[in-house]
């Protein structure tokens, strides 16, 4: 007892006592918002995603109660501890699953506040920014860009200088255009409506029973900024068959246009299910000053009202913005891309290809490999669309510049229901052109493809040999360039010998093309050796019984 009480006497360890009670009051709200920062964890862990992309239970259970009980611990976790990040994470999942994105938005977005080096942080944000650019085109009704080639343009009728048109063109072109600004602030640029004052565009539809807001973004093109000039001003008329009428109007000038893109909404309500005509106008400023009137209506649609809170976050710019801040490439996105791609899940390799373009607008690589996906689903036309955007971009980080020209060649020449001799001829002689192959087997079969055109083609005979030469130069385990180079041997110089060498060699690399034999055989069947020939055609026959030539070739001999 009096151990205990000279112990209590002692000032140290009543100082002690004390600072342990003190230190654990301070460290209560940490431990709780640990314990339910870990449970929450737990019951999150039970919920994942199926294969048609809901989220459910292991057993195939609806999510719900487990989602909203770890919703519940983590609100906890930061009723504890307002600053535990990890609770922000796992709520922004959860709210996600849930399908209250924009509770999962705010969720993962002070995530990145509290751990912006934390790429996770910025690739789960930009994936609950992609879920809501989904769910905002289901609350599209109209987009005014995608509906231009449909719109009534008026112009001052007199041709100006602008990058969407050349001397020669029709004005209208010069006024009006589908393109995209990039603001410096912004992370990717805006699809928008370019208006040059003064111009006007009228669309004509029918508005849905539902709420509609017509919404849209007033910029001017940074280009312009330093131009002077007076600004814009935007206006929306609407004409219901009584007349037209002013329904919006919004000036624009240079000092507030460098603040980047100003909101403009226009609710149509009273008009809800009828046939109207909507006007989109821009004219000069004040002093009607033209300098510099560059005008762009960002994203220009017609919305469920609804909508509005998804379309003031910008989603589209947010995606963009979200993967530049965790570090990602277009090339990283090219790479999952080929994963999928090289599996045959070519809707999924696109998907990714596409979030590879948007990444780096002006790079060509995720065009190209769109191209190869489309070819994998046989949409030929597509594919030709993808590897001219390619061509147009000229800009490649791995993809070789050759390239995109060597699958033009290959698709017009073999692919679309007619070929296409000439625009084959010409994306192979672009590509030879350009010189720079992604390997020697793609240069090889570039010229050896030209060559068997020119062949076609009834050119001179040393100009396609020469290509056929040069193609086993680049790979001498080019069988179909051993062939064809032994059968213009023979048309050219009747060299039997030389022929035989060409196709024996061709043989040796591929025993199993009918065409080495038939072809082979075609040579002996014209010197008169015609046990040797019907040797030829018949092995070509045990590998293809249903090949039509060679059989057509054998019953001349019989017969």
């Amino acid at each position: 007892m009096k151990t205990v009480k000279r112990w209590l006497g002692n000032p140290w360890v009543f100082f002690l006592i004390a600072a342990s009670g003190i230190l654990a009051i301070l460290a209560f709200p940490y431990a709780v918002s640990a314990y339910h920062l870990e449970a929450g964890g737990r019951a999150l862990d039970q919920v994942g995603r199926s294969a048609n992309g809901e989220w459910r239970m292991a057993n195939g259970e609806s999510a719900n109660p487990h989602l909203q009980s770890a919703i519940s611990h983590l609100q906890a976790a930061l009723h504890w501890d307002a600053r535990n990040s990890q609770a922000y994470r796992l709520l922004g999942r959860a709210y996600l699953a849930q399908g209250d994105l924009l509770a999962a938005a705010e969720a993962l977005t002070r995530f990145t506040e509290l751990r912006p080096d934390n790429p996770l942080g910025h690739i789960e944000l930009a994936e609950v920014y992609e879920a809501i650019e989904t769910e905002l085109q289901a609350h599209v009704y109209y987009d005014f860009l995608t509906h231009l080639p449909e719109a009534r343009i008026e112009t001052a009728g007199f041709w100006i200088d602008t990058i969407f048109c050349e001397e020669g063109d029709p004005p209208d072109k010069c006024y009006i255009a589908e393109t995209a600004f990039h603001m410096p602030d912004d992370a990717a640029p805006r699809p928008t409506l370019f208006m040059h004052a003064p111009s006007r565009a009228s669309y004509t539809l029918t508005l849905p029973e539902e709420q509609v807001v017509l919404s849209f973004g007033m910029g001017l093109h940074p280009l312009t900024w330093s131009w002077g000039g007076d600004g814009v001003t935007y206006e929306v008329f609407v004409d219901d068959g009584q007349g037209e009428q002013q329904i919006f109007t919004g000036r624009l000038d240079v000092p507030d246009a460098m603040e980047g893109w100003k909101g403009g909404r226009v609710d149509l309500s009273a008009y809800a299910g009828r046939t109207v005509t909507l006007t989109l106008s821009v004219i000069p400023g004040p002093e009607w000053e033209m300098t510099g009137d560059w005008a762009g209506w960002g994203e220009p649609r017609l919305v469920a009202t609804e909508a509005l809170p998804l379309i003031a976050l910008r989603p589209a710019e947010q995606v963009v913005r979200q993967w530049k801040e965790a570090g990602l490439t277009a090339q990283d996105f090219i790479a999952r891309g080929e994963e999928e791609r090289k599996a045959k899940r070519y809707e999924e390799a696109l998907a990714w290809y596409e979030r590879a373009a948007r990444l780096e607008p002006g790079l060509g690589d995720p065009w190209y490999y769109t191209g190869l996906a489309y070819e994998g689903l046989e949409q030929w036309v597509a594919a030709l669309e993808s590897y001219q955007r390619a061509i147009d971009m000229g800009s490649f980080t791995a993809v070789h510049r050759s390239s995109p020209y060597y699958r033009l060649g290959v698709i017009y020449q073999w692919r679309l229901e007619s070929r296409q001799a000439d625009a084959a001829l010409a994306a192979y002689e672009a590509a030879i052109e350009a010189d720079d192959f992604s390997a020697d087997w793609e240069a090889a079969d570039c010229h050896y493809k030209r060559g068997e055109i020119l062949w076609w083609k009834k050119a001179d005979p040393d100009e396609y040999i020469a290509e056929y030469q040069r193609a086993i130069e680049l790979n001498p385990k080019h069988a179909s360039a051993h062939i064809l180079l032994g059968v213009a041997y023979y048309a050219r110089d009747k060299d039997v010998a030389a022929a035989e060498a060409e196709i024996r060699q061709a043989i040796e690399l591929s025993p199993q093309n009918k065409w080495t034999y038939y072809h082979l055989g075609e040579i002996y069947r014209q010197e008169g050796r015609t046990d040797e020939a019907r040797a030829m055609y018949e092995q070509a026959l045990e590998i293809d019984p249903q090949f039509a030539a060679a059989q057509e070739k054998l019953q001349t001999l019989i017969n």
